[in-house]
């Protein structure tokens, strides 16, 4: 290993490091968030944005590290922290492979909703077999709550997830790149993007598609709260 290679890759685990911190941060923060008796949970979009960067592997890896923290103040016991875990590695993995296979715009927008579809789809069974060991629920009592709120919360807080990625995805590489945490190799498809597609475009886009992810989402998620 030469001397570049090594301080890489401590620069990777260093910034591996911040999104796990900030990861368990955000997670904190945003579980106060009720709808109903769900929590929001906002930490899969720093989770997602590492492994954008720094590939699938290190997605699971701190989807992993934010759940067991998260057992320590959700009050859910160790079922819950699988399920989050379960959440936020589907989604991680599904997002980052999908666009490391072509690191461009299309592949991103790709990934990020075909994740919001395998995240919202897996949580259903999720929910049929653990939520009744930590909650006094039944099997029968959550079968009725998944089209009556299940679902529509699952996928609206995916879509929340994935919209936010797409807006913050850009600026937070640029800074990354100017603070040597991200190389060019790592953020190809942003830059890329930027030479092909043009920086105007890219963003005109982006904004549209995450900002119009953001706001129906949340529409989705405050008509829920009256439910």
């Amino acid at each position: 290993m030469n001397r570049n290679t090594g301080s890489t890759n401590v620069k990777k685990l260093a910034g591996a490091g911040i999104f796990a911190a900030l990861a368990i941060a955000v997670s904190f923060a945003t579980s106060f968030i009720k709808i109903g008796y769900l929590s929001l949970d906002a930490g899969d979009i720093i989770i997602v944005l590492a492994s954008f960067i720094y590939g699938p592997g290190v997605g699971v890896a701190i989807s992993l590290v934010s759940s067991m923290a998260g057992f320590f103040y959700s009050g859910t016991m160790w079922w819950g922290a699988l399920m989050d875990f379960a959440s936020s590695a589907v989604f991680a993995f599904t997002a980052s492979f999908i666009y490391s296979r072509r690191k461009t715009f299309n592949f991103a927008i790709i990934g990020i909703y075909s994740a919001v579809i395998a995240v919202t789809a897996i949580m259903m069974p999720l929910n049929i077999l653990i939520t009744p060991l930590y909650m006094p629920v039944s099997v029968e009592f959550v079968l009725r709550e998944i089209p009556r709120m299940l679902l529509p919360f699952n996928f609206a807080k995916a879509t929340f997830n994935g919209g936010m990625v797409l807006l913050l995805y850009k600026p937070l590489v640029r800074v990354l790149r100017k603070t040597g945490f991200a190389s060019s190799s790592e953020t190809s498809g942003a830059q890329s993007a930027e030479k092909i597609h043009g920086l105007s475009k890219n963003t005109f886009i982006t904004l549209i598609v995450g900002g119009a992810s953001v706001i129906l989402s949340v529409v989705g998620l405050i008509i829920l709260t009256f439910i």
